[in-house]
């Protein structure tokens, strides 16, 4: 099963801090046996920092000729990846992030299986 980590990045530049927060999650994933997107990964950052420029100066892929800013861009991109994963992982912070919320309502819309972080709930209650 192929998992999509979701929660708080909201920074251009991801802080060792989150980069630590996404590891420790996809680390246990893959201890579970699932296959791991990691939206934080360097490699994916690289990615989405080159095809962004590239997209800008090779021409604007939107009708109108407007071309998003850098983080729309990327919560674009991150929702294609999210589109091809059968789970979304719901870190405890998604609910403190705009573009995390956003990744949970495309995940429900599009009925991809919902994974919660034990330390989001409490008793089986959700926690606030």
């Amino acid at each position: 099963m192929k998992v999509y980590i979701s929660g708080k990045i909201d920074e251009e530049v991801i802080c060792e801090t989150t980069r630590q927060k996404f590891a420790r999650a996809e680390k246990k994933l893959k201890t579970d046996g699932y296959e791991v997107f990691n939206p934080c990964d360097q490699n994916w950052q690289a990615h989405l920092k080159a095809r962004y420029e590239k997209d800008r100066k090779t021409y604007q892929p939107y009708t109108d000729g407007s071309m998003p800013d850098f983080y729309s861009y990327c919560l674009l991109r991150s929702l294609m990846a999210l589109s091809v994963k059968d789970a979304i992982y719901m870190l405890p912070d998604f609910l403190q992030s705009k573009a995390a919320k956003a990744e949970y309502a495309f995940a429900i819309a599009t009925g991809k299986l919902m994974i919660y972080d034990d330390e989001l709930y409490e008793n089986g209650i959700l926690r606030p």
